[in-house]
Formats: C-alpha cells, structure tokens, sequence
C-alpha cells in the first residue's frame, strides 16, 4: 500500500543545494544508483540514504529504508542509537552524530517489522522528533510515532532523566524488561502540535528538565523549519518561525 503526501519542495531544494541531483529512472528494488523518477515521494531522500542501507518495498508500506547494521550497529534504536537529546524553540530534536541525521530524525516515521526490524518511512514535512513522550518519578521515556494508518506495538525507550540529555543517550537505555513497569511509573507530557498527518510532540519543558538534572539543558544548532508549523505557544509568545536557540 503506498501513501500520498505533499510538501516535497523544500526537501527536494535542500538536495539541490547540497548537491544531490536526481535522475528519471525507474526506482529499483533495492536503489543503489542516483536514479528515481522526481514525483516518487520516497526519492527525495534516496541519495542521501542509500549508501548507509537499503530500500524495501514493504507490502503494508510500501517504500522503506532500513539503515546497515553495519553502519549503525546491530542493536540500532531510532533516536537513541548514535546521539543525543537537545532543546531547541520547536522541542526536543534528536543530534545525530551521522552526518546523514538530519533525513530521517526529522522527516517520516520509525516503525519496527518482525522481519526487518527498524525501517524508516519517507515523507516530507518536518518535525524536531517525530515521537512522544512520558515523565515522572525520576524516568524520561520516548516511542517513535508511527506512519498514518500502520498500527504497531510499543517500543518505548526509557532512560533515568539524569541520563536523558547525555551524549550517545542510547548506551543509558533501561532493559526492555522494564517497559511495562516504567510505563505505569510515568505520565504522557509535552504539547502535541498538529501536523499534515497525525501531531509531532515538543517533550518535557527544558526548565523541567533542567531541575532534574541539576545542570542547563544542552541547545540545538541554529535550525529554521523548512516545512510544518511552529507550536501555537511560540506563537502566543510573539517568537517567528525563524527565532531559535545558540549553544
């Protein structure tokens, strides 16, 4: 089952601009080569994606990319493998210590497959984390929020909060046999901000964590949003799209 979404623009021009240019072949089983046709949503980040992995064509999905093992290791999580937690004036955005990162920890969906395990499905609007969030009793938790219309199980991933915002967050992961009691241990938090298709969510308020850790939270890199739409707080506040946070 394919997917129709919109907005591609602005990703197709930030390819443009980094120099990844797209060419108007067919787009084969497993895409190795710089060829897709341009109105093939999945397309506009196959040059960045395939020499860290492979693309499926998943019968539920469709296209999806799954990232090698051997580039991000055999126990890979989705925003907890290879990177940590900053705040940033949209909420919390996952750094990736990948210098392709900023593809699929901004864009599309992580779901887990029983037969593929993580896969990453495309679309074109952004977000700082497409996840939500849980808080309390000393515990932060995130779960990838999955593709329109693909029901999955949970896959939280929960750290102490003095972990929460360390580098390699994922190396501080609690044991999955955990999950069910952290989950009755933590309540949902942040404000869910509509998007295209479902809600994006900001996470835990920096000061609140800050008060757990004892320390300032760690700020994102200069970003402006190429696409989506700024939570109605900042807009209440009188922040522009384009305000945001220095280290």
């Amino acid at each position: 089952m394919g997917w129709s979404r919109t907005g591609g623009a602005a990703v197709i021009a930030i390819l443009a601009a980094s120099g990844c240019a797209m060419g108007p072949d067919e787009f084969g089983p497993q895409v190795t080569s710089d060829s897709a046709p341009m109105d093939n949503h999945m397309s506009q980040f196959r040059q960045v994606l395939a020499p860290h992995g492979t693309w499926l064509d998943l019968p539920d999905a469709g296209w999806v990319w799954r990232p090698d093992p051997n580039v991000v290791g055999a126990d890979f999580v989705p925003y907890s493998t290879g990177g940590q937690w900053v705040s940033s004036d949209w909420g919390w955005t996952f750094e990736s210590d990948w210098d392709w990162g900023w593809a699929p920890f901004h864009y599309g969906r992580w779901f887990s497959t029983p037969s593929a395990g993580w896969v990453w499905w495309p679309d074109s609007e952004w977000a700082p984390a497409w996840v939500d969030w849980r808080w309390g009793n000393g515990f932060v938790g995130w779960q990838p929020l999955s593709p329109p219309g693909i029901s999955t199980g949970l896959s939280w991933t929960f750290v102490g909060a003095n972990d929460f915002v360390r580098p390699d967050v994922g190396t501080h992961r609690l044991p999955a046999s955990r999950v069910q009691e952290l989950m009755r241990q933590t309540q949902p938090v942040g404000e869910h901000v509509v998007a295209s298709e479902g809600h994006w969510n900001r996470g835990p308020e920096p000061e609140v964590v800050a008060r757990a850790t004892g320390q300032p939270v760690p700020l994102a890199k200069p970003m402006t949003p190429p696409t989506g739409h700024p939570p109605s707080a900042q807009a209440e506040g009188g922040h522009s799209e384009g305000a945001h946070r220095h280290r």
